[in-house]
């Protein structure tokens, strides 16, 4: 019977149940991956017991007395027994761990195929285990390891002349009584039975539902399911996941260690959501000058980031609303992948220079950045972050020093520095003497945004860097901030930058959750910029990134749900392009493939002349 288990089967499994079946994101290592052929790893139980494995698959032959170790008789070789490979080894790691397969309690499973002999191999197997009978006798040692037989195994009616140390393999097809289903380990079917789908692109939904209506039949009787004959790849476990099938058969026990690992890193589902803001598109048009730039830099932030946190907010952001998509180049002067520092002052600038360097050229000397190009001609300017004044983004707007991590000298390059308004966390640099010193250059110095607005010919305000309570650092200060240049610029503009600093700690941490919540509070920025920009009517609106970091893939999500999965490459930067969206008047001024630094001086172009 093929088309559907057996009524007998299921009646009888409902008095009978064990090892509930797995839920949906809950999948692990130690409770769901199983060592498909181990025998053939290079090296056979240790690789994937080293990686917490549950279950591990051993096929045998059996030769008179010896049990062998092999995937068909012409790999026969009587050096691979069952006790050198598996059976030595485990008890070497139980003597280790105090009787236990694993030191931290995890449980381990062996499913031994028996490829010849039947009844009178698994009599063998009996013999070889009577001696350590105690560490594979599940119902009285709780640290005891399963054994599961599968291949040549008895007919249920023979499963009660062999110890109970020894489960079996259950069949969908065959009829077990309430005692026989006892000894039944979980059940399995050969995938192709339902499917002829290869793990590449999607299981077509017939074949998937045929999968679906076995796992569920089955898991209605309380026992657990695994296919054989199945993909091995990220996409198949992805989908077997989804349809709740309990074991994942893998022939590649560290991939599979490791995507299973980082899953709950990498999977996500964002707790709320926001309404994007709707455009009007009518300064967004050719031929039109800006009064007003607002640049927002969102550190470490690819497309992909975008896309996942788009995919979060079931398939919209404001950033998904502007009609002129470009892209910026990021390369720093001295390499392939830049950093922070190299990339911001590369859009601070006009100028491309080394890694590490911030407001200077490669050969360490200062240049003019933007802030203080605008001041010259009498417009001013706001840096804000939520990362520290003395970060990267923030400091090459400001700043001018070889390293970036030269916070004292940076922190103290603020006194000639010509912005008007500057907010970000404090750096213990920012002692008494410097913030009198700043005092007497006409800021303003306050702890805290408050609810006030701002006051002052200058304003310096410390906040953020607190991810827990202030990440949103840049969502509450927008309007503020906007409120403070115009009514210091005296009909002349403002330039504003903004920087969303910690979506690049997700990309460093492989943490999709931090890369998708920063990047969603960074979109309600971008949609108060745009909202702006439409009711005054002469603001250019630009977002970017300096980078991406983590080299982040997307690879299955729901619109419906705002369900994120993806991997990351690197904890490191990469090179990859970033986007680069505008709108507003002057935004067909950065279309296409351009170089970072190319930013900067498209801005002052269309401020000054």
């Amino acid at each position: 019977m093929n088309k559907g288990i057996n009524k007998t089967l299921i009646a009888a499994m409902l008095l009978a149940g064990t090892y509930s079946q797995a839920t949906a994101q809950q999948y692990r290592v130690n409770a769901n991956a199983h060592s498909h052929n181990d025998y053939l790893q290079q090296q056979p139980f240790y690789l994937a017991h080293a990686n917490h494995f549950f279950s591990i698959e051993i096929d045998v032959f059996s030769k008179g007395d010896q049990l062998l170790v092999a995937h068909t008789p012409k790999e026969i070789s009587p050096l691979r027994t069952i006790e050198s490979l598996y059976i030595e080894p485990l008890m070497r790691e139980m003597r280790l761990n105090g009787g236990k397969p694993y030191a931290n309690g995890d449980k381990l499973q062996f499913l031994i195929d028996l490829k010849n002999g039947g009844d009178s191999a698994l009599k063998v197997l009996e013999r070889k285990l009577a001696p350590i009978r105690e560490h594979f006798d599940v119902a009285k040692n709780p640290n005891a390891v399963r054994l599961v037989i599968s291949g040549d195994m008895p007919a249920p009616a023979r499963f009660s002349n062999f110890d109970p140390i020894f489960f079996f393999d259950g069949r969908a097809e065959l009829k077990y009584t309430p005692d026989q289903l006892k000894r039944v380990a979980f059940v399995s079917a050969p995938l192709q039975q339902f499917s002829t789908w290869n793990g590449l692109g999607r299981m077509v939904h017939t074949e998937q539902a045929k999968v679906k209506h076995f796992v569920d039949s089955i898991h209605t009787t309380g026992k657990q399911v695994r296919f054989w004959g199945a993909p091995d790849t990220h996409t198949a476990w992805i989908e077997f996941m989804k349809l709740n099938i309990d074991y994942l058969n893998t022939d590649k026990p560290g991939e599979m260690a490791h995507f299973l690992n980082a899953l709950p890193d990498n999977t996500y589902t964002a707790p709320a959501t926001h309404e994007p803001y709707k455009p009007t598109y009518k300064t967004d048009v050719a031929g039109k000058k800006p009064k007003n730039v607002i640049l927002l830099i969102s550190d470490g932030a690819g497309f992909a980031q975008l896309w996942a946190a788009a995919t979060a907010n079931r398939g919209q952001l404001n950033a998904t609303h502007f009609k002129h998509i470009s892209f910026s180049q990021t390369a720093s002067a001295d390499d392939y992948n830049t950093d922070s520092a190299a990339g911001a002052t590369a859009m601070s600038t006009g100028k491309k220079t080394n890694n590490r360097h911030i407001g200077v050229d490669t050969l360490g000397n200062p240049l003019l950045n933007i802030v203080d190009n605008l001041a010259a001609k009498g417009i001013k300017s706001g840096v804000i972050s939520n990362d520290q004044i003395t970060g990267a983004t923030p400091s090459a707007f400001i700043a001018h020093q070889a390293e970036r991590n030269d916070a004292a000298k940076i922190a103290k390059d603020v006194l000639n520095s010509q912005v008007t308004l500057l907010v970000g966390g404090k750096h213990k640099a920012f002692d008494e003497q410097l913030t009198q010193q700043l005092k007497q250059k006409g800021f303003t110095v306050q702890e805290g945004i408050g609810t006030a607005p701002f006051s002052g010919k200058r304003v310096l305000c410390f906040d953020g860097d607190n991810y827990d309570t202030n990440f949103r650092l840049i969502e509450q200060t927008f309007d503020k901030s906007i409120a403070y240049l115009q009514s210091q610029s005296h009909g002349k503009g403002f330039f504003l930058v903004m920087e969303g600093a910690k979506i690049d700690a997700g990309g460093h941490s492989n943490k999709i959750k931090t890369c998708i919540d920063e990047y969603l509070s960074f979109d309600k920025v971008i949609g108060k910029a745009l909202q702006f920009a439409d009711k005054d009517g002469e603001t250019l609106v630009l977002v970017t990134s300096d980078h991406e970091t983590g080299g982040i893939i997307v690879y299955d999500g729901s619109y419906t749900t705002g369900l994120v999965t993806g991997t990351f490459t690197t904890t490191d930067h990469t090179g990859l392009p970033v986007p680069l969206l505008s709108y507003g008047p002057g935004a067909e001024k950065f279309a296409g493939f351009i170089q970072n630094n190319e930013i900067p001086l498209k801005i002052i172009e269309l401020l000054t002349k």
